[in-house]
């Protein structure tokens, strides 16, 4: 058994580079969301992915304002740059300050926030798998970047939340990943059904008195992940009852945990986490001790149990 491991980064000019060096090789993937002072998720784990060279990472992106085509291609960027360790963690915005910021929509209520989501979900695999591994070309005789013989049309145009259709192209030469698809990330949150019966890895906040995990594996694929949020441990005392609760939650069907903590206290539960609280898990036979270094690391995918990702174009 080796359970997954994940921790929220808040971006930090400060502290966030030692944090994610102190992950790296450790913490299966690391969840990026949107920080204080302006700093976007998706720059920081950009920013990040130049820094390490085997800690996933999965910004946060808030699609209710964004085009899909333009979160998808941005995506499929990370996930070049990071060498197939990027994931995407989808997120909705019904926050009226938000929607005047962008100026394009009016505020939408969760439930139909939700429900455009879980429909972008679907654009983002078909943009991702609108060319194929030789479509880019490279041609500088005749200044051709892409072989337009060999792109797809992703044949999606999802409606806004307001009921307005999305104007997205439909092929994209740069989204060709070693990956297929980033590893897509989605709350339990109440309303989105939808969007977590689309996503790869759902969290799971049952203090929050979100769905249950017993709930929650009945009605998701059994292929998906399932992550429990839990506050991070703090004492020695409190690591050893997140290893009980560990134990308690994989027998109720939980692939692993998601620790979370206030931003001034990441970079001291990056350190806990490499010095008592991974090794306690190995322990206790819920994490599996590694062996030398591989020559090469594997993509997220892979890293975290998931099956191949299903080419929606080339099914269509």
């Amino acid at each position: 058994m080796s359970v997954l491991i994940a921790v929220t980064l808040t971006p930090d000019l400060r502290t966030g580079p030692a944090v994610a060096k102190t992950l790296d090789g450790h913490a299966d993937f690391v969840l990026v969301p949107d920080g204080p002072d302006g700093l976007v998720g998706l720059e920081f784990a950009s920013w990040l992915g130049a820094l390490t060279t085997c800690l996933g990472l999965v910004p946060e992106v808030r699609v209710t304002h964004l085009d899909p085509f333009h979160a998808a291609t941005v995506s499929a960027a990370l996930d070049h740059a990071t060498r197939s360790r990027a994931g995407v963690a989808v997120d909705i915005s019904d926050v009226p300050d938000e929607a005047d910021l962008f100026g394009r929509l009016d505020p939408a209520p969760a439930v139909a926030a939700w429900a455009e989501a879980g429909a972008i979900i679907d654009v983002f695999r078909r943009v991702w798998d609108s060319g194929n591994a030789d479509a880019t070309i490279r041609d500088s005789s005749t200044g051709r970047c892409a072989d337009r013989d060999r792109l797809h049309r992703a044949e999606a145009r999802p409606q806004h939340s307001t009921g307005v259709e999305h104007s997205t192209p439909e092929t994209s030469a740069a989204s060709q990943m070693s990956q297929g698809h980033p590893p897509i990330v989605v709350r339990a949150e109440p309303g989105n059904e939808a969007a977590r019966a689309a996503a790869d890895i759902v969290l799971v906040d049952e203090s929050a008195g979100e769905v249950s995990l017993e709930d929650l594996r009945s009605e998701l694929d059994p292929t998906a992940a399932v992550l429990t949020v839990l506050p991070a441990p703090r004492t020695r005392a409190e690591v050893a009852e997140l290893v009980r609760s560990v134990w308690i939650l994989t027998g109720r069907g939980a692939s692993g945990v998601l620790l979370t903590a206030p931003a001034d206290e990441q970079l001291e539960l990056s350190v806990r986490l490499v010095s008592e609280i991974i090794p306690a898990l190995q322990a206790a036979g819920l994490r599996e001790t590694p062996a030398q270094p591989a020559p090469t690391q594997p993509d997220l995918r892979t890293r975290l149990g998931l099956g191949p990702a299903d080419r929606l174009c080339a099914r269509a």
